[in-house]
């Protein structure tokens, strides 16, 4: 049976994401899904990578749910082609720990397999989101001259 990856479709899945639906989320889901979000895990506890149904699961309804409150992800750009969907998105969200509003932007790739997600990919501006986080912003040494190789020095 043929599956159309449709916007109404992306859409739901950022909604069942977003607001930690593990029902929803687990038939959108392929049981063999790889997720993965670029970022330090140290400082954004959803970042990382995910396998399998479980894991994706846990993710969304559990660590997420548990850092961040009333996320909102608005697309500033949406491309389907065929069982591949790329994004750029805005998130906003509540720290759970101290209530302030956090926001961050990300690019967001997905690939669909008989109607279901198998894998994601998720790039977001993670030195922006990680000082969102701590609440302070990061010490960004001075002393070395910028160069291809070292463009951001933590």
């Amino acid at each position: 049976m043929a599956h159309t990856v449709t916007r109404q479709v992306v859409d739901a899945f950022y909604d069942a994401y977003t607001t930690g639906d593990r029902d929803k989320l687990a038939a959108m889901l392929h049981d063999d899904v790889a997720w993965s979000i670029r970022g330090p895990v140290a400082v954004l506890l959803f970042c990382g990578e995910r396998h399998g149904k479980a894991q994706v699961l846990e993710l969304a309804s559990g660590v997420l749910q548990s850092v961040l409150a009333d996320l909102k992800v608005t697309h500033d750009s949406v491309v389907i082609d065929g069982d591949d969907v790329a994004t750029l998105n805005r998130l906003t969200a509540r720290r759970r720990s101290d209530g302030r509003t956090i926001g961050y932007r990300f690019a967001h790739f997905i690939r669909f397999k008989d109607g279901k997600v198998i894998e994601t990919l998720s790039i977001i501006d993670t030195f922006d989101a990680a000082e969102q986080m701590l609440g302070h912003s990061l010490a960004v040494a001075d002393d070395a001259p910028a160069t291809p190789r070292n463009l951001v020095l933590l």
